[in-house]
């Protein structure tokens, strides 16, 4: 085998595989330096631009790595899209052209398949209560029939939420290697897979699951990639965090009282012990619903039921009889577990058994989230409620959330993985030495080596950034700055016809500008995020080039569109967290309370970064041109406008529309 650098010349093995490959000194430097990480048994961040080829150049050293000392590697990614790349395209790629045998495998959250025993049970279309409820159930099961993964993605259609929930595999009442269909279980099989592989596939949010859960999700691992790690404060924020809503208590107490209903016979087959154990949770289940329903009614009193977050205090409420009935019952579904007849020969009298420990679980954890939820003790946490209005009914959420990770990522994460990538396009908040120290402060990264790699792309002639002038201060005239977003983006429209992606920061801005437009321009097709699906509005997109795509914070990044179908970008406020919002709110106090300036410190480096990955969109491959247009006015007229421009690649700026009507060839 070559080594790391040779497998990347024009002479190497991918040069061998891979149709008019052209060798990228970036990708080189890339692969170079995570080979000396892992050598080195030292830890790496690396922010590789747009074009640089980071997935390759991270894969190959892990998996020779991987290969000559019998190790296992996790990649981890924020967006499916990059999972299904790596797993779809690069890896299969690699497998061909490195011509080693190495195993991978993906990973994704296990309520992603299908359980053979739940669908078996009683899933057919005649429980649902609407027709395009009960289709889709028909559908589920007729590709029950055919699949060879079990995944929902897997799947030519997305199915409703609750349809795909009576089909789901439930990690909280799965019987494993106890349940009957144990050796035809997809998770089962994928489980076994991923104990085999040398690289294993996954996304942010199963991460950290499996931190949470004390490494009960993913098998054991010994070096791990990063990828699109600009995302990993938040996906974390929220894993270390605890939540209770009154949905959860409903459907838990809902999965009781179906694990209860049994007929009475059977009860006169498992004997009066168990007869009398049902009856133990009848009673603590009963109780738990009155508490709940009072608590719940309380908390409409305090909050309201309009739709919103809503922030409060230990004194709003107290769940203590709340807690205590949910552990009350989850004691007694421990006590019926314990009484059901252990013969396991009949599936019939023994199919609570399991439910009944899993049920206990879930009320346990609710406990425990109550108890720190609304004990409200630990000043490092944030407490906050979510009220969700759908027609006339309101739904609580209620969080607490880490308000500093940095230490909770050392202990967890790089204090026991080694070695550790982390890398995405964009990672640092300003040009030369310190542009790691934001990202590096917030994650806790000690001891990391550091590389910056600039994007192969031939920005200077393929892009033009334009500054309108004379737009209002979206702070002291929102009014206006909305209207004139939209004239700007109409204006964009009568240049090119189409192919822009319109970016937000809300979605209120984003409807009245939606509305303005097809108002005064019914000519114009816009593809509003909300209307469909995300992948169902790109694939429209590609396909229409007449289209105008407006998007808040999903399509800021993890969104590929190259070619012709995507040349104008339009950046239509920078993006600033909403400072009201009560993790970022405690952000901001925490580093106040330090003596320091957040607005410095935290929210324009913050900023800078999304505000990164919004002008990544435009240019995904080498032929790709475009034009920026950036509409916020901030950018020129205050003092932190020049750290957003430095930040971006080199390429021309104007503030004439003429140069903009040039750049495409359009007429004066």
């Amino acid at each position: 085998m070559s080594s790391c650098k040779n497998i990347f010349e024009s002479n190497g093995e991918i040069a061998r595989h891979l149709d008019n490959y052209e060798v990228r000194p970036q990708q080189i430097q890339m692969a170079e330096a995570v080979e000396d990480a892992i050598s080195g048994s030292q830890n790496l961040i690396v922010e590789a631009g747009t074009g640089v080829g980071k997935s390759l150049a991270y894969l190959v050293p892990f998996i020779l790595w991987a290969i000559s000392e019998n190790k296992r590697v996790v990649i981890s990614t924020y967006t499916k899209a990059l999972q299904n790349q790596l797993f779809v395209k690069d890896l299969p790629f690699l497998s061909r052209a490195l011509d080693i045998d190495f195993r991978y495998t993906i990973c994704m959250g296990s309520e992603n398949y299908v359980c053979l025993r739940k669908a078996r049970r009683g899933s057919g279309g005649d429980l649902f209560e609407t027709k395009k409820k009960a289709r889709h159930a028909e559908k589920i099961s007729k590709w029950l029939r055919e699949t060879e993964t079990g995944l929902l993605t897997d799947m030519d259609f997305v199915p409703e939420r609750s349809v795909w929930s009576r089909f789901s595999r439930d990690s909280v009442i799965c019987k494993g290697k106890n349940c009957r269909y144990k050796s035809e279980c997809f998770h089962r099989r994928v489980r076994r897979q991923q104990t085999e592989s040398h690289i294993l596939v996954t996304n942010h949010a199963l991460l950290f699951s499996d931190i949470a859960s004390e490494a009960r999700v993913l098998p054991e691992f010994h070096g791990l990639v990063l990828d699109e790690a600009h995302t990993l404060e938040d996906v974390a924020t929220r894993h270390f965090g605890k939540e209770l809503s009154s949905v959860g208590i409903q459907y838990l107490t809902e999965g009781i009282s179906k694990l209860i209903s049994i007929d009475p016979a059977k009860a006169i087959l498992n004997g009066n012990v168990y007869w009398e154990a049902v009856s133990e949770v009848k009673s603590s289940l009963s109780g738990l619903k009155v508490c709940s329903m009072n608590f719940f009614e309380k908390v409409l009193t305090v909050l309201g039921d309009q739709g919103g977050t809503r922030q409060f205090e230990a004194e709003d409420f107290s769940a203590v009889e709340m807690r205590a009935s949910l552990e009350e019952v989850a004691r007694d579904l421990m006590e019926l577990s314990n009484s059901i007849k252990k013969d396991q020969s009949d599936d019939e009298s023994n199919e609570g058994t399991e439910d009944a420990r899993a049920y206990a679980e879930r009320a346990r954890r609710m406990a425990e989230a109550a108890d720190l939820i609304f004990d409200n003790a630990d000043e490092s946490y944030v407490y906050w409620a979510d009220v969700r209005k759908r027609k006339d009914k309101a739904s609580y959420y209620f969080y607490s959330a880490p308000i500093d990770i940095s230490c909770q990522m050392r202990e967890y994460l790089f204090e026991r993985i080694n070695p550790v990538v982390l890398t995405s396009a964009t990672l640092s908040s300003s040009n030369g030495a310190g542009g790691f120290s934001f990202i590096q402060n917030r994650l806790g990264l000690e001891d990391f080596l550091e590389l910056s790699l600039d994007s192969p792309f031939d920005y200077d002639n393929n892009v033009l950034t334009y500054l309108p002038r004379g737009i209002a201060d979206p702070n002291t005239k929102f009014s206006t700055f909305k209207k004139q977003v939209q004239d700007h983006i109409e204006s964009m429209y009568d240049i090119m016809g189409g192919r822009i992606f319109a970016l937000f920061t809300s979605y209120d801005m984003l409807n009245t500008v939606a509305d303005g437009i097809a108002g005064e321009r019914p000519e114009i097709n816009i593809l509003k995020q909300g209307d469909l699906p995300r992948y169902v509005l790109l694939d429209v997109f590609k396909k229409n080039k007449e289209s105008v795509l407006l998007g808040t914070t999903t399509f800021w990044q993890g969104v590929d569109v190259p070619g012709e179908a995507l040349e104008c970008v339009i950046i239509t406020k920078l993006p600033f967290s909403v400072p009201s919002d009560p993790i970022n709110a405690s952000r901001i106090k925490a580093i106040r309370d330090l003596g320091e300036n957040p607005f410095n410190e935290y929210q324009i480096p913050q900023a800078v970064i999304m505000f990164k990955q919004g002008f990544g969109r435009l240019i995904r491959s080498h032929s790709d041109r475009g034009v920026v247009v950036v509409l916020d006015p901030r950018i020129q007229t205050r003092f932190y406008g020049k750290r957003f421009i430095a930040a971006l690649p080199k390429c021309r700026q104007t503030g004439n529309i003429q140069d903009v009507k040039d750049f495409f060839g359009s007429p004066s």
